[in-house]
C-alpha cells in the first residue's frame, strides 16, 4: 500500500501517477543512474534480509517514500517476501534480476504480469536495467511505472548507438540519424576520434535522451487513451517485442480485461492484425452473445459497414435505409464490419462499435475473415430462431464470409447484390427494396417511440445486463414515458424527469439517480458500497467499502451509503477500488442524501 504514490490517469495496465520524492515527479518515470540517491529525506531504502518485515509492515515509522524488492523463486527469501507483500507499506516495488527476462519472450510476460499481479495497484512498479527506447513504451502497456538508463549507458560504454527500433555499433554509422544535443554538435567522425572516456558518456547521453524522449511520448499516448496503437506500431522492429505482444494477447486476456476502459473517446485504429486480439474487441463480441436480445422480426438484414460511424449517418447506410424505411418494423439490421464482427443495429454508437477506423483496401486476410465468420455464426446459431428469412445485402468479401457461414450452418439466404455489384449501386439497391417488399407483403414503418426504446433498451442491456433495458423503457400503468432528442443524443424522461441520456462521446448510457432507482435491483454487478459519508465531486478509494468485480474503468456505477445514494462513473476498476488506499473511484454526478 502507498503513502506517496497515486495514479492519476490509466490507459489499460498502464498509469500516469505522482510520486512524492524532494519534489512530485511523475510516472511513467525515467531514473537517471548518475542521479539515483539514498539520501533519506529523498527515499529510505530499507534492508530486508531478516524475515520478519516488521519496518515494512508498519506505517508508524514511514516518513519518506519506500521500496522493496521482488526476488526471483530461487531466491531463499523468495516464499517470505511473497507471503509478506499484501501487507508490506512501501510505494513501489523494484523487479530483481530483470535482465534475466530477455532470454524468453514468454519469461518476458510472466515476470512483469506475475509481478503486478502480487502487488497492490496502489504501488508502481520498477523494472531496471532493460528499458530502451524500442520497448519503453511495450514495458508501461504491460503495468510498469518506473524504468531506468542503465541499459543506455552500458550501451553507451559498448560503442552502441541507440535508435528508436534498435541498436547500431558505431563503427557501422556513415552520420547520427538523430537531432538531440549530442549528435547535433558534431559528426559521427568527429565522435570516432574521440578518446574512449568521452565517446562512451556522450554515446551514453544520447542514449538516456533517447530513451527520455520515449518516455515522454508514451505518456502522451497514455494521456491520449491510445498507447495501444502506439505499441503495436513499435514492436514491429523486434520480432521479441512481436513475439512478446502475440504472447499477452493469446495468454494474459484475463490481466488485461481487468484493466482496460469499457469505453474511450478515443477512435481505435485497427492497422494490425494484433488489433483483432484487442480486449475491447473480444468485450463487444461477447457482449452482443451475452447481453443483446433482438427483436423478433420477421427479416434479418446483414449489410456491410461504413467508414462513417455511427453507420446510420453515413451516405451509404442512409441509402439502405431508404430502401427498406417503409418495411423496416419487419426488419432487423446487422452490420458486418471488421474487427467488431457483427453490430446490431441498436447498438451502432456505443463503444468501440462507433469508435474505430481500419485501413480500406478491399481485401480481407484469412485471420480478419475467420474472426468476423466466426462473430456472424456465434450470432446466428443463438438467435437464427428469431427470423423467418436471411437476407444479405453484401458484395464482395463480405458476400464471402457470409456465404461460408450460411453453408458451415445449412441455412439459405437471400442475396440482393450480384457479384462484383457495389451494394450502393442504383441497381442493387432495387433489388433489395424490391425483395423486402416482396417477402413483407404489407408495409409497416417503426415509429419514432419503437426505434428509440429500441437503441435505449439494447444498450442498458449491453452496459448492465440483460434486463436492465426492459425495466428501464417499459411503459408501466400511469407513466408517461418519453424519448427525445435527435439521434444519437437520445434522452429518455418519466413524468418529466430525465431517466438515463445517450452520452455519445463515450457510446454509454449515463443514468440519473432517479433511473437508477428505476433499474436499482439489476444493478448489483454495477454497485459500489461507501462508508458514512455524503459525497462531492468524488469519491477517493479509502471511502468504499466494497465494489463489484464486474466494473471497470468509465463504467456507469450507482454507489449506496448510509447517508447517500447516487450515480457516477468509475475511474477504477471495481477490484482496484477495495484494494487501494490512494486515487479517485468515482466520479460522481448526482447524489441524493439519504434521511
Amino acid at each position: 500500500m502507498s503513502k506517496f504514490y497515486e495514479v492519476r490517469k490509466r490507459d489499460g495496465a498502464a498509469r500516469i501517477g505522482k510520486l512524492l520524492l524532494s519534489g512530485v515527479v511523475q510516472t511513467p518515470l525515467l531514473f537517471r543512474v548518475d542521479s539515483l540517491s539514498a539520501d533519506e529525506e529523498e527515499l529510505e531504502v530499507i534492508n530486508a534480509e531478516n524475515a520478519n518485515f516488521k519496518d515494512l509492515s508498519s506505517e508508524d515509522l514511514w516518513n519518506v517514500p519506500r521500496g522493496a524488492v521482488l526476488v526471483p523463486e530461487v531466491h531463499p527469501l523468495f516464499t517470505k517476501v511473497k507471503d509478506a507483500i499484501p501487507s508490506l507499506f512501501v510505494d513501489f516495488f523494484v523487479l530483481s534480476i530483470a535482465s534475466n527476462m530477455l532470454n524468453s519472450p514468454r519469461d518476458f510476460v510472466r515476470r512483469i504480469i506475475d509481478a503486478r499481479n502480487a502487488i497492490p495497484p496502489d504501488v508502481a512498479l520498477w523494472v531496471p536495467a532493460i528499458a530502451t527506447a524500442e520497448n519503453a513504451a511495450l514495458l508501461f502497456y504491460m503495468g510498469v511505472d518506473i524504468i531506468d538508463d542503465t541499459n543506455a549507458v552500458i550501451k553507451g560504454y559498448q560503442g552502441i548507438y541507440q535508435v528508436e527500433e534498435g541498436e547500431i555499433r558505431l563503427t557501422e554509422l556513415e552520420e547520427l540519424p538523430c537531432n538531440c544535443n549530442v549528435c547535433a554538435s558534431l559528426s559521427v567522425a568527429e565522435l570516432r576520434v574521440k578518446d574512449f572516456k568521452e565517446r562512451a558518456l556522450l554515446l551514453a547521453r544520447h542514449n538516456t535522451l533517447l530513451l527520455d524522449k520515449e518516455v515522454k511520448k508514451a505518456k502522451e499516448r497514455i494521456r491520449a487513451g491510445n498507447l495501444r496503437e502506439y505499441v503495436e506500431m513499435k514492436v514491429r522492429s523486434s520480432t521479441f517485442l512481436t513475439a512478446v505482444l502475440r504472447i499477452i494477447d493469446l495468454d494474459e486476456d484475463a490481466y488485461f480485461e481487468l484493466r482496460t476502459p469499457v469505453a474511450r473517446r478515443e477512435c481505435m485504429k485497427a492497422n494490425t492484425m494484433e488489433s483483432l486480439k484487442r480486449v475491447e474487441v473480444k468485450r463487444f463480441a461477447n457482449r452482443v452473445l451475452e447481453r443483446y436480445e433482438p427483436p423478433a422480426r420477421q427479416i434479418l438484414l446483414i449489410l456491410p459497414c461504413s467508414a462513417r460511424k455511427p453507420y446510420s449517418t453515413s451516405p451509404s447506410h442512409t441509402k439502405f435505409i431508404d430502401a427498406i424505411a417503409d418495411y423496416r418494423g419487419h426488419i432487423h439490421e446487422l452490420i458486418l464490419t471488421s474487427p467488431p464482427g457483427v453490430v446490431p443495429r441498436e447498438l451502432e454508437v456505443v463503444y468501440p462499435a462507433a469508435f474505430y477506423d481500419i485501413p480500406v483496401t478491399g481485401y480481407w486476410d484469412a485471420e480478419e475473415r475467420e474472426w468476423v465468420s466466426s462473430c456472424l455464426r456465434a450470432y446466428l446459431e443463438r438467435n437464427l430462431t428469431n427470423y423467418d428469412t436471411v437476407v444479405a445485402h453484401l458484395s464482395g468479401a463480405y458476400k464471402e464470409i457470409c456465404s461460408s457461414v450460411a453453408e458451415d450452418l445449412c441455412i439459405e439466404i437471400v442475396y440482393t447484390c450480384e457479384n462484383g455489384e457495389e451494394a450502393t449501386s442504383k441497381v442493387a439497391l432495387n433489388r433489395l427494396m424490391e425483395q423486402i417488399a416482396e417477402l413483407c407483403g404489407e408495409r409497416k414503418r417503426l415509429s419514432g417511440f419503437e426505434m428509440k426504446a429500441g437503441v435505449i433498451k439494447a444498450m442498458a442491456d449491453f452496459q448492465f445486463g440483460i434486463g436492465a433495458g426492459s425495466e428501464l423503457v417499459a411503459r408501466k400503468e400511469g407513466e408517461r414515458i418519453k424519448i427525445t432528442g435527435k439521434f444519437p443524443f437520445y434522452k429518455i424522461s418519466l413524468d418529466g424527469c430525465v431517466l438515463a441520456r445517450i452520452v455519445p462521446a463515450y457510446g454509454l448510457l449515463s443514468l440519473t439517480v432517479k433511473g437508477a432507482r428505476r433499474i436499482e435491483n439489476l444493478l448489483s454487478s454495477y454497485k459500489v458500497e461507501i462508508g458514512d459519508f455524503v459525497p462531492e465531486g468524488s469519491i477517493l478509494a479509502p471511502g468504499v467499502i466494497h465494489a463489484s468485480e464486474q466494473i471497470r474503468v468509465n463504467d456507469e456505477v450507482v454507489f449506496v451509503g448510509e447517508k447517500a445514494f447516487g450515480v457516477g462513473r468509475a475511474k477504477m476498476s471495481g477490484w482496484e477500488m477495495v484494494e487501494s488506499r490512494r486515487g479517485v473511484a468515482v466520479q460522481v454526478r448526482e447524489v441524493e442524501e439519504i434521511e
